[in-house]
């Protein structure tokens, strides 16, 4: 009977780890998610950390986008390690899509390899609009800019 208790206990303490589903980041998988050429359908990568007040409100807007148009891919980077805060966070906005955080390398390496002339600054969001443009922001996003930048209607 104490081992089926330890069992269940580890199951929940370990649950939210395992439903957050983050993919580390590293330097080559960040050269790769940046290239548009990667990108075949509208698709939003939006950097995100925990302790980010104006990316709550990207998040928020970002899921509100995602709701009211399907082809809509997007894609979280949390600009940190992963850590059991993370998941909840991002399944609070139910927003679709893959979810990485930074891996276990350097993190300025990382920073440059998503973009070379990006100094740090939260929320920073990349808009694909599926046929090789990209263009990227700093700051929260208005409905407008994603039209405009994606192709697309919400």
């Amino acid at each position: 009977m104490r081992k089926i208790t330890l069992a269940c206990l580890l199951a929940l303490i370990t649950l939210p780890l395992q439903a957050a589903n983050f993919i580390p980041l590293d330097k080559q998988t960040a050269g790769q998610l940046l290239d548009p050429a990667n990108h075949r359908e509208p698709t939003i990568i939006a950097l995100w950390s925990s302790d980010c007040s104006h990316c709550k409100k990207n998040l928020e807007m970002l899921s509100t986008l995602a709701k009211s148009n399907r082809r809509l891919r997007v894609i979280t980077i949390a600009a940190e390690s992963e850590t059991a805060i993370l998941g909840p966070m991002l399944d609070r906005y139910q927003l679709p899509g893959t979810r990485y955080a930074y891996g276990g390398g350097n993190p300025d390496v990382i920073a440059y390899a998503i973009d070379p002339s990006w100094a740090g600054e939260l929320p920073r969001t990349f808009l694909f609009n599926g046929a090789g443009q990209k263009e990227k922001f700093s700051g929260v996003i208005s409905k407008q800019t994603a039209e405009k930048a994606l192709g697309l209607r919400f």
